[in-house]
């Protein structure tokens, strides 16, 4: 890759998809229950078995869990070379230690997690990435080079290579969970810092002679009001039917509206990110669409909107038109008032998984099990009633390219018996990858879980079960165990 490339792509993952998209709150320091958090994306150039190099960017997401310890989510992806499609998720780790107070630091870090894709050999698609870097900063922002390891277990993966690293830190703006169901003013945005989700449902309609002519897909939209009319954000889609089952896409986008209407706004959208898998030929991964929108609002917080236009990708068999249906809904309150903003403090939870799914057909004609690790993000509508999204890629069961996206609702009951609190809720998404001929395409899954919430409430450990269905094959037991973080935010 050129410095012209690796800059642009930088750029890109930086300015549009995480410093403008996911900046948190927006406030210059701490207050009440904030919490430090770091947002970062990086880029290092890895190099598979036959000398293969293959180009990878990565977000992550940190929080400081103990004085000087930093852990969260994280997501690695190709950018260039022969993969498009290679995606792994999972849980970075780093402790900073002062060589220069406020100027120098040296940062060990360490990335667990599952996936892959684009025909990568992986194997089972368990992944340790341990680095090493020097860090420099000014203010909130950190620059760090160094370099790191990638080792696929199983495999003959075992890449070093040199590493850059952008992070800018800030406080994760929450509420004390005792405030929960209370209304409050909001002064700036609350602990997501994101404005507005949709849902969405598209396809894409590519040229004659790609592998796959229409990719239906399903997904999620992030949006973040810069100003009335220009949101940008992320959004993330994987396909939801057999052909293409193991297509993923995640990218950045800006765009702009005009009001024709109170309630009828049109505007252009463009996104640029990463996708592949599922045959659909995305080259070394990296695609992009613009559109033209228009949207609906039927009542306060909540929008209709379709939208369409070209896609391309690096490979010239990408090329077509893409087409969507989205139903969005306000997260922070206030946004389409001119008075004081106010809003109701809810339970949101960030949750890591581990799940077993048994039962799971291979299109070699074999049955075995496979084990994910994933990631949920849980918003509570009320004491009872909760909706949330998932994302899980296997580390085990020879299916490392293997990847779901769940959105589903549940409800629980209120903590009892010392704090134990019982719940269900069901999911449905698209899925595939790996060889895995069952669980790919449409998927559904329904789960029970069991939770002891610790005195106070707090970070507490869930237990599942459940069941995963496609549209043929075995109905596959699934078992579950996960990390809750719960936290108040302001919104609607």
């Amino acid at each position: 890759m050129t410095l012209r490339r690796l800059a642009a792509t930088l750029t890109a993952l930086t300015t549009t998809t995480l410093a403008a998209a996911l900046l948190p709150g927006g406030a210059a320091h701490a207050t009440g229950a904030d919490r430090p958090q770091s947002i970062g994306v990086g880029y290092e150039r890895w190099t598979l078995p036959g000398k293969e190099a293959m180009g990878t960017a990565h977000a992550q997401v940190l929080f400081e869990v103990a004085p000087d310890w930093w852990v969260g989510p994280a997501v690695y992806g190709a950018v260039s070379g022969q993969r498009g499609g290679f995606f792994v998720g999972g849980v970075a780790a780093q402790r900073p230690i002062t060589l220069w107070p406020g100027r120098l630091w040296l940062l060990p870090q360490l990335a667990v997690g599952g996936g892959g894709g684009g025909g990568a050999p992986v194997g089972n698609g368990l992944m340790i990435r341990p680095g090493l870097g020097l860090a420099t900063g000014l203010g909130d922002w950190k620059l760090s080079a160094g370099v790191s390891q990638v080792r696929f277990a199983g495999t003959d993966i075992r890449s070093s290579q040199f590493a850059l690293q952008l992070e800018w830190h800030s406080w994760f703006s929450a509420q004390p969970l005792s405030r929960l169901g209370q209304r409050m003013g909001a002064s700036g945005r609350s602990g997501l810092g994101v404005d507005r989700m949709a849902l969405l449902g598209g396809s894409y309609r590519l040229k004659a002679g790609a592998p796959n002519a229409n990719v239906r897909l399903v997904g999620v939209r992030l949006d973040r009001l810069l100003d009335a009319g220009l949101p940008v954000g992320v959004e993330a889609a994987a396909a939801a039917d057999g052909p293409s089952a193991g297509y993923m896409e995640l990218l950045a986008h800006a765009g702009r509206e005009w009001a024709l209407a109170d309630t009828l706004h049109v505007g252009v959208r463009a996104a640029v990110g990463l996708g592949g898998g599922g045959a659909v030929p995305t080259g070394g991964g990296v695609i992009g669409h613009a559109e033209g929108t228009l949207a609906w609002q039927p009542s306060p917080g909540w929008r209709v909107g379709v939208a369409a236009g070209p896609v391309a990708g690096r490979s010239k068999a990408l090329r077509g038109n893409r087409f969507e249906l989205s139903l969005s809904a306000d997260l922070e309150p206030g946004l389409d008032s001119r008075g004081p903003r106010e809003g109701t403090v809810r339970r949101i939870e960030w949750a890591g998984s581990l799940q077993q799914i048994d039962r799971v057909d291979r299109r070699d004609g074999t049955r075995r099990a496979m084990q994910t690790v994933g990631l949920q993000l849980n918003h509570w509508l009320n004491p009872n009633v909760y909706v949330t999204g998932q994302a899980h890629s296997a580390f085990g069961g020879g299916v490392g390219a293997y990847s779901i996206g769940l959105l589903g609702a549940g409800a629980a009951t209120a903590p009892r018996w010392g704090g134990w609190q019982f719940g269900a809720e069901l999911l449905a998404g698209g899925a595939g990858g790996g060889g895995v001929q069952s669980l790919a395409g449409a998927i559904g899954q329904g789960m029970a879980w069991v939770g002891k919430l610790p005195a106070g409430d707090g970070p507490h450990w869930r237990a599942g079960v459940g069941l995963a269905r496609g549209k043929s094959g075995p109905v596959s037991p699934v078992l579950q165990l996960g990390w809750v973080v719960p936290f108040g935010q302001i919104v609607r």
